[in-house]
């Protein structure tokens, strides 16, 4: 006979085991998103590749001459990245 061996109750075992069943069940969910994971995001590319409405816009925004002010870009931060530029003498 061991000594080493520890009884535990009915209800600790059963909890156990559910936390085991509740891990594996978790795991094979995430393991089945990853698998998924490239193929849905073909599928999203090839839907956005269809969508007229979001193409349409950015090709209006890219027309527009409407920009954010010099002085809050450089509060911002963003002024290095987005300075307008201007012949000089003009202002």
């Amino acid at each position: 006979m061991k000594t080493d061996e520890i009884l535990v109750s009915r209800a600790v075992s059963q909890r156990a085991h559910e936390v085991s069943k509740l891990k594996k069940s978790q795991q094979k969910q995430m393991d089945n998103k990853r698998v998924e994971q490239p193929s849905n995001a073909f599928h999203q590319s090839v839907a956005a590749t269809g969508d007229t409405y979001i193409a349409e816009a950015l090709r209006k925004v890219r027309e527009s001459k409407v920009t954010h002010p010099d002085a809050l870009t450089r509060i911002s931060g963003t002024w290095m990245y987005n300075q307008t530029i201007t012949p000089s003498g003009e202002k």
